[in-house]
């Protein structure tokens, strides 16, 4: 049985454009697909959202998963953080990703 693919876009820092393809629960979190395929040094924390260092943009779409209290902490120190701001480290990677498009915002 073969597993569907879900796929999503990002900007990078410098504005440049990925196409991300996926299957769900390939990877925790959207973090963790980044990381390891992607991007290095990144999630200087490990995922617990006490960084910020996965600091995204939602572009286009939405995510269903709802914030908990340390990722609302940790964006509340943000100055760049918007109501489109998630940290990546807290967002599981399922189907509900399909065809998002999101910016990573610069490292604190």
């Amino acid at each position: 049985m073969s597993k569907e693919i879900y796929h999503l876009t990002y900007f990078n820092e410098l504005g440049e454009k990925y196409h991300v393809e996926f299957t769900t629960n390939e990877y925790h979190n959207l973090m963790e697909l980044l990381f390891d395929k992607y991007l290095q040094e990144w999630g200087e924390c490990k995922g617990r959202a006490w960084c910020g260092t996965c600091h995204i943009q939602i572009l286009e779409g939405h995510i269903s998963e709802q914030m908990d209290e340390e990722e609302k902490h940790t964006l509340s120190v943000i100055d760049s953080a918007t109501d489109k701001s998630r940290l990546a480290c807290q967002i599981p990677l399922n189907s509900d990703l399909d065809g998002l498009v999101f910016k990573i915002e610069e490292a604190l």
